[in-house]
């Protein structure tokens, strides 16, 4: 929370932010807006088992009312008459009802309600290992892009000085036209690649704002290592703990246990309900014969049963049963794919370590035979055509080495993801 503070305060200071691996990460879980939207769903989530929770409690109400009779019954006794009511009425009541039995029914309802929170906040966890996952392939992308950036800026510098060279050397004869229009070329040729380079930097720089929920307007700069770490997995390994981790997983076992509590819900419709009622009364006049307030209070107990519902309980009842079983078949069709994604970003994983380990020796073959043209070249013992080769292979033999280490990053970011690893 501390480096979350820092970063606020840097911003509301105008700074350009500056961010390590875990900085990102940790800015990122802050600010991102889908993590938001999903501690939202989890809210609502734990207001609706609330909700749930309300079935087992009492309900209770009250009305009160009054009432004025123009013409109030009158019925005559021995000549003498007595009054049927009274002109003015006044009546309050309070009712209370509780179900006794309901056959599970109101129970199983909760238990939905509170799986669906639980979903709901596994949800949230795996969105955050998604996110963590993002932010680690997004911020070693950029280290690589501005590594890039710099590789090419640098051969473009090389190429201009080297085109200086060889206009000084036509203009003292030693060189052909050809040689000073090669260089020229290759230095316009080279010059879009700088530019797509750049480009590419500032787009991703852009989509990095957005993937942490920065504004856009802000600055930041970032700081890590570019190395391989030498790591071996092992596949059953990884599968074991994908079938382990996964919240997907976690998450469809939830939804079969809703699946089979609704159905048990469902064939219990058709089942009496138990409920049991009092009810406090207070009215003016209480009787025929009094024009006081009176009170009374009632109790009563009783059942409800549906007799026929146009056949919507036995519909429900066998949705629920075909619920259930896609539920069953959806856990096993997962449970396959999970397989097949671990097993994919492992061999990814493979690939990419042997692409990496190949271009970081063809870099180095690359730099000596630059470096051995470059003084050749300088005492005239190579070509001009020998020396850009030389320089454009170096250049591409770095480019390539940084392309791997970024496929690198990305298959062991990828392999964490398909495990369902929290760090």
């Amino acid at each position: 929370m501390s480096v979350i503070l820092i970063l606020l305060i840097s911003i509301s200071g105008g700074d350009t932010l500056h961010f390590t691996l875990v900085q990102a990460v940790d800015y990122a879980l802050e600010n991102n807006p889908e993590i938001e939207q999903l501690e939202l769903e989890y809210a609502r989530a734990q207001t609706g088992v609330n909700k749930a929770i309300s079935a087992f409690y009492p309900s209770i109400s009250a009305t009160g009312g009054y009432a004025y009779l123009t013409d109030v019954p009158v019925f005559q006794l021995d000549s003498m008459p007595i009054p049927m009511g009274q002109n003015e009425n006044y009546s309050l009541q309070v009712s209370l009802q509780q179900v006794l039995f309901a056959w599970g029914k109101i129970y199983n309802a909760y238990k939905i309600s509170d799986l669906g929170k639980e979903i709901a906040e596994l949800k949230l966890v795996r969105k955050k290992q998604e996110l963590r996952c993002a932010v680690s392939d997004a911020f070693y992308g950029l280290l690589v892009l501005e590594d890039m950036v710099q590789v090419s800026q640098k051969s473009l510098a090389q190429l201009k000085r080297h085109a200086r060279a060889v206009e000084e050397r036509y203009k003292a004869g030693l060189v052909s036209q050809f040689d000073l229009l090669r260089a020229r070329v290759q230095v316009s040729n080279l010059k879009p690649r700088v530019i797509k380079a750049e480009h590419g930097l500032n787009l991703a720089r852009e989509g990095f704002k957005m993937l942490l929920g920065m504004d856009l307007a802000a600055d930041f700069t970032i700081s890590g290592e570019l190395k391989m770490v030498d790591e071996d997995f092992v596949l059953e390994e990884l599968v074991d703990e994908a079938l382990l981790n996964r919240i997907e997983l976690k998450n469809l076992m939830k939804v079969k246990e809703i699946a089979r509590l609704n159905e048990a819900i469902m064939r219990r419709s058709n089942l009496p309900v138990v409920v049991a009622g009092a009810t406090y009364e207070r009215k003016k006049p209480f009787s025929f014969t009094s024009g006081e307030w009176g009170s009374n209070v009632i109790f009563n107990i009783g059942f409800q049963v549906p007799i026929f519902t146009g056949f919507k309980n036995f519909y429900q009842q066998r949705d629920a049963a075909l619920q259930l079983r896609e539920a069953e078949l959806a856990l096993e069709n997962l449970k396959k794919a999970i397989r097949l994604e671990v097993k994919k970003a492992y061999l990814n994983f493979v690939a990419a370590k042997e692409a990496l380990l190949t271009a970081e020796k063809n870099v180095s073959q690359a730099e000596k035979a630059f470096e051995i043209i470059e003084k050749r070249y300088k005492n005239g013992l190579a070509t001009n055509l020998e020396y850009m080769d030389a320089q454009l292979a170096a250049m591409q033999a770095r480019t390539n080495y940084l392309s791997a280490l970024k496929d690198y990053y990305s298959s062991k970011a990828e392999i964490q993801k398909a495990i369902g690893k929290e760090e």
